[in-house]
């Protein structure tokens, strides 16, 4: 009997949780922390637990397959990159796209784009990422340099209080959770806000439904208010922050009081204040979206 260990990455949510494959005689069979894994620490999820069993599922594709007569049928690669190939031909550069994925290496997603451009000479090249995340890349690389975010995931844990909008982390990124969890039981607050409930408002010390598309009205009413009470770290404020007095002249506008934003919003002014005041006075917090 064979049996080998095979440390991998999770293929599901963008974690990158790290966990290794149970191979014996050459064939996956189960998964195995790995407890060297910053992410992770040797923990998964249901996700990451049985990531293994697509790579055995008989419906798992393994060869080509042609439609031939109105059925698929098994291909050689071959027969599959010619096919491939003659029908690229029968194209305009421009009347050809290529659509990438998040599921896939950022080397692969880099292949397709050299592909699309560089062999296709095509312009229409996507992927899945520019319809959710495109527009936080932007918006985080010009407030902060850089289109990440601006901690590990282990700071996480550390949190004073985790403000929560418009992600059900605890089932989309489990692990991160966990990590939410882990500052709450050392007392940190959890405000949790979104438009549905979901399993994460079930773990929130508020919950806050608010109506869709009103999240900046949230976002500068909370900062209003923290102004207003003087609860700004206003040291790390004068060090670290260009054209502050910008954003203050924007926030502190009559249409973002928090009676206003209540009416925008849908949240009650209670609500708001509470969440202003947990952030505004954390001893450090954390944002997750």
């Amino acid at each position: 009997m064979d049996v080998k260990y095979v440390q991998t990455t999770c293929p599901y949510c963008g974690t990158g949780c790290t966990f290794n494959l149970v191979v014996k005689d050459g064939k996956v069979i189960s998964t195995a922390p790995y407890h060297r894994s910053p992410v992770n620490e040797g923990k998964v999820c249901p996700k990451g637990t049985y990531a293994h069993e697509f790579v055995n599922h008989p419906d798992r594709l393994t060869v080509p397959l042609i439609k031939k007569d109105g059925k698929f049928v098994e291909a050689s690669w071959d027969e599959a990159y010619d096919l491939i190939a003659k029908k690229f031909k029968q194209y305009k550069p421009d009347e050809c796209a290529c659509l990438s994925s998040a599921r896939v290496s950022n080397e692969e997603n880099y292949a397709m784009m050299k592909f699309a451009r560089g062999v296709l000479k095509t312009r229409h090249i996507d992927h899945c990422a520019r319809l959710c995340h495109a527009s936080t890349v932007a918006g985080l690389a010009s407030t902060f340099g850089s289109g990440a975010m601006t901690n590990s995931i282990l700071d996480i844990a550390e949190s004073k209080c985790c403000f929560i909008i418009g992600s059900n982390t605890f089932e989309q990124h489990p692990l991160i959770g966990r990590k939410v969890m882990q500052a709450k039981a050392n007392g940190a607050k959890i405000i949790y806000a979104d438009p549905r409930f979901t399993p994460t408002g079930k773990q929130a010390d508020l919950y806050m439904a608010f109506r869709s598309g009103s999240d900046v009205a949230i976002f500068n009413g909370l900062m209003q208010e923290i102004l207003k009470n003087g609860w700004e770290d206003k040291e790390f404020i004068q060090k670290r922050c260009k054209d502050f007095d910008k954003l203050k002249e924007e926030v502190m506008k009559p249409e973002y009081a928090l009676d206003n934003v209540s009416k925008i919003s849908g949240i009650p002014v209670d609500q708001l204040k509470t969440a202003a005041e947990w952030i505004g006075k954390a001893e450090s917090a954390c944002i997750l979206y």
